[in-house]
C-alpha cells in the first residue's frame, strides 16, 4: 500500500506522463501529442477520446483549431515573403497595407516587424482586446479580425508608444492581414500554406466544456464557425499535431529584444515567445479560446513538443505556465 501510494504521487517523468497528468488535473477528454528532436520523426500519440459522450476514441491524425498557434506560422510566412522581396518588414504598416489615416498620429510609426513583435503599441490590459468584444466598436461577431482592426486603427489610440513595450496584441496580427491581403496573387490561406500543412477551413473535432449538464459541445454553430474563420493569421487555422510539429521543429535564428524599453527577461519576436537561457533560447507559444487548447514548445537543443487539446483548461494562462515549468524541467534533466 505504501509503496503504490508513493509512485501514484510521484512527479510525471516523461512528456507523455507530463501531458496525461495535465488532462486528468484540468479535467480535459482528450489530446494528441507531438514531441522528439529535429531531424527526428516525431512520436504522435492520442490520449482520452474526441467524444466524451460517445467516447469515441482520439484519433492521431485529428484536426484541431489552432487559435493562436497560428501566429508563428504567419510569421513565418510574412518573413519568408521578404525573402522573397515582395515587401520590407521594416516599413510602417499604413505604407505596407495601403491604411486609412489612424486616430493616433503615432500608428503611422509602427513596422510590420513590430506587430510581429507585439511592440506596435496596442495592449489589452491597458485598454481591451476589441477582437472579443467588436461591439464595443459598433461592430459584432461577423466583423473579420481585419476588419476589427481596421477600426481600431481609425477609432483609438495607442496604449503604448511603439516599440517601447512588448504587449500581446490580437489586433496587431489582424494588421498584419491586410499586409497579406494587399499583395497581389496572395492570400491568407496560401501563405499560411506555404510554410505549414495548415488550412482555414475543413474537417475539426469538437470541442468540449464541462459544466452542471455534464459535457457539451462548444464553438459549434455556424456563427461561432464563421468567427473562427475570420480570425484568420490572428487565430482561425486547422491543423494536426504533426503538421505543427513539423512546423516548430524547424531551427530558428537567435532572437534579439524586441522592446527599447521593455524589461522582461522574457520576449516576443517573428511570432514567438522567447525565453533566454544561459546557452541559448527556447521557445513557446499558446493559444486557448473556449474549448480549445493548444501549445509549442521548442527547446534549445532541438527537442519539439506540440500539444492539442479538445477542451480549455479554466486558467489557461496558468495551465501553460504549468506546463511550461515541467517541460523544461523534463528536457533540462534529459540532458
Amino acid at each position: 500500500m505504501i509503496a503504490l501510494q508513493a509512485d501514484h504521487r510521484r512527479r510525471p517523468a516523461t512528456v507523455e506522463e507530463i501531458v496525461d497528468s495535465f488532462l486528468h488535473i484540468h479535467n480535459i477528454p482528450g489530446a494528441v501529442l507531438a514531441y522528439g528532436p529535429w531531424r527526428a520523426d516525431p512520436k504522435i500519440v492520442a490520449f482520452g477520446v474526441s467524444d466524451p459522450i460517445q467516447n469515441t476514441p482520439m484519433q492521431p491524425d485529428q484536426s484541431f483549431r489552432l487559435a493562436s498557434l497560428t501566429k508563428p506560422i504567419a510569421a513565418r510566412a510574412l518573413i519568408k515573403a521578404e525573402e522573397r522581396g515582395q515587401f520590407d518588414l521594416e516599413r510602417p504598416i499604413a505604407e505596407l497595407a495601403n491604411l486609412p489615416p489612424p486616430f493616433d498620429p503615432r500608428s503611422s510609426q509602427v513596422t510590420a516587424r513590430q506587430l510581429l513583435a507585439h511592440t506596435g503599441g496596442v495592449d489589452k490590459n491597458v485598454s481591451y482586446d476589441p477582437i472579443f468584444a467588436p461591439e464595443r466598436l459598433g461592430l459584432d461577431l461577423s466583423a473579420s479580425c481585419p476588419e476589427v482592426a481596421q477600426t481600431v486603427w481609425e477609432t483609438m489610440p495607442l496604449d503604448h508608444a511603439p516599440n517601447r513595450k512588448t504587449a500581446y496584441s490580437n489586433v496587431g496580427f489582424c494588421l498584419l492581414s491586410n499586409l497579406i491581403t494587399s499583395t497581389p496573387g496572395m492570400t491568407v490561406e496560401h501563405a499560411l500554406q506555404q510554410v505549414a500543412d495548415i488550412h482555414l477551413e475543413g474537417a475539426v473535432g469538437p470541442n468540449w466544456e464541462f459544466g452542471i449538464d455534464g459535457w457539451t459541445r462548444v464553438l459549434d454553430s455556424e456563427a461561432e464557425q464563421n468567427w473562427l474563420l475570420g480570425l484568420g493569421i490572428a487565430g482561425g487555422a486547422i491543423g494536426t499535431a504533426e503538421a505543427i510539429w513539423s512546423f516548430a521543429s524547424v531551427p530558428q535564428p537567435h532572437f534579439e529584444a524586441t522592446a527599447t524599453h521593455d524589461e522582461n527577461i522574457d520576449f516576443y519576436a517573428s511570432g514567438w515567445h522567447v525565453w533566454p537561457e544561459e546557452n541559448g533560447q527556447h521557445l513557446t507559444h499558446w493559444g486557448g479560446l473556449q474549448g480549445i487548447f493548444t501549445a509549442i514548445f521548442r527547446f534549445s537543443d532541438g527537442e519539439t513538443i506540440v500539444i492539442l487539446f479538445n477542451a480549455s483548461p479554466v486558467d489557461r494562462g496558468s495551465a501553460f505556465a504549468s506546463l511550461h515549468n515541467a517541460f523544461y524541467e523534463n528536457n533540462n534533466v534529459k540532458r
